[in-house]
């Protein structure tokens, strides 16, 4: 039986993720596709043109939002958004969730802690989102950094003010740790924890 578990474990997770990169790719191009025959006569289409044509598309994207004038007509766009009651609520939230993953990738893996939590005797697996306050007033803490923690099998979490002393670097990519945490530990990474404090 426990043969038989192991395989589902790996069996269903690759399932799923071939599953919606499949869905995902097949709506790319069946999206490119239309637009391309526009272009150009149907005979002359070839299949996995209409995937390159989105790639390129996004990577032109991309591209564009470096110029002073598109970044201009994106915040346009977003501010007409915002007024949206509904809309500007989905688009905010999966807006800011990609900032935040993108954002954490870019300062490498080098921001997940265990944060001692005295008052609790427990320690809690976070990770470092800011480190600079100038835009806030007196916190009353001696060096803090702000920590978000995540939530287990749920998009969610907690960002908490906590002493630069009171976090130990974990030897954890950021990808091992989110998996770790977002199973609860189920998952079967392993993060090796420094001797040193962070200073």
């Amino acid at each position: 039986m426990k043969t038989f578990l192991n395989g589902l474990g790996l069996i269903i997770p690759t399932a799923i993720i071939f599953y919606l990169l499949i869905w995902l790719l097949q709506k790319t191009e069946a999206f490119f596709q239309k637009f391309l025959l526009f272009f150009m006569p149907e005979q002359y289409y070839i299949a996995g043109m209409g995937l390159l044509a989105g790639i390129v598309f996004v990577y032109l994207i991309g591209l564009l939002l470096k110029f002073w004038i598109v970044q201009k007509f994106r915040d346009f766009i977003e501010k007409i958004i915002d007024k949206m009651p509904v809309i500007s609520s989905v688009y905010g939230g999966v807006k800011d969730f990609m900032n935040f993953f993108y954002n954490m990738k870019s300062r490498g893996d080098k921001i997940t802690v265990l944060a001692d939590i005295p008052a609790m005797e427990a320690k809690l697996i976070g990770f470092i989102t800011l480190e600079d306050f100038k835009n806030f007033g007196d916190l009353d803490m001696d060096d803090p950094v702000m920590v978000y923690f995540q939530m287990s099998y749920q998009i969610g979490g907690y960002s908490v003010f906590i002493p630069r002393k009171n976090l130990t670097l974990l030897d954890m990519s950021i990808e091992e740790s989110f998996r770790f945490v977002m199973t609860a530990g189920i998952s079967n990474t392993k993060g090796e924890v420094h001797n040193d404090r962070q200073r």
